[in-house]
């Protein structure tokens, strides 16, 4: 399969409309690897005959997404962030969420400080938030894992297992994954006490990241916290927070 450079672009412009996610022209490779699968899997013949088929079934559109999403987490990560998270914070809403290690790291955190708050974890891929439910991972996942913790809410792997861990009920059970799109769909309610949307809007230009900043911002309460990932900075937008230190904001009454 070869893909030309005007199919390129129309697949960029269709990516960017439906998720905010930037396609730059590094990326065609990339793209071009991940489509042939898709039509391997759809037995569609050319590339042409793909977008055809992406523009009328909506069900492989959600796997093309899933597709050339990129997933790349463990558990534990960036966790200094989680001391912002305080025991009268009820409701939570990991927006990134991936496949699952970052709210799941969360909620085990959040039961070693004695609280259970309900956590939303939401995203845009299908397959990883299928991975997250079940819960099931690759041990190396949670070699950041801090001492006692594995042991204490994770069940390893025997036999055909042998190599993963999963997350033991008591951890899942505080966590609600759903899909979700942050440029399309609206923001669930009631208001969060804390929203962390992590490691995802590098991929966004500038107008698609302040579109998401403003929304998400609707969703937080007053007094909210707003966490970001470490490689990432509001610094090039204009919004309404309030800066604590890198990576941490809060909406300030």
């Amino acid at each position: 399969m070869k893909m030309t450079q005007n199919q390129f672009m129309l697949f960029r412009d269709l990516v960017y409309k439906s998720s905010g996610i930037n396609l730059h022209e590094g990326k065609m490779a990339l793209l071009q690897a991940r489509l042939a699968k898709r039509l391997r899997v759809t037995g569609v013949d050319s590339v042409d005959e793909y977008l055809k088929l992406l523009a009328r079934d909506g069900g492989e559109f959600i796997h093309f997404l899933d597709a050339i999403s990129t997933n790349h987490t463990y558990f534990f990560r960036e966790n200094s962030h989680f001391d912002y998270i305080q025991d009268h914070h009820e409701r939570i809403w990991c927006a990134a969420a991936s496949s699952g290690e970052e709210p799941y790291s969360l909620a085990i955190h959040c039961l070693e400080k004695g609280f259970k708050p309900r956590i939303l974890a939401t995203d845009i891929s299908t397959a990883a938030l299928q991975m997250a439910e079940r819960g099931i991972y690759p041990v190396e996942r949670a070699k950041n894992a801090p001492a006692g913790i594995l042991k204490k809410y994770f069940q390893k792997g025997f036999g055909k297992w042998d190599g993963s861990i999963r997350v033991k009920e008591e951890v899942r059970r505080m966590v609600t994954f759903r899909r979700f799109n942050l440029v399309t769909d609206p923001p669930p309610s009631p208001l969060f006490d804390v929203i962390l949307c992590r490691n995802v809007m590098i991929y966004f230009d500038r107008v698609i990241k302040s579109e998401v900043v403003k929304k998400l911002y609707k969703a937080l309460k007053d007094n909210g916290y707003f966490i970001i990932g470490g490689s990432e900075s509001l610094s090039s937008i204009e919004h309404d927070y309030k800066y604590i230190k890198p990576s941490i904001y809060r909406k300030v009454a």
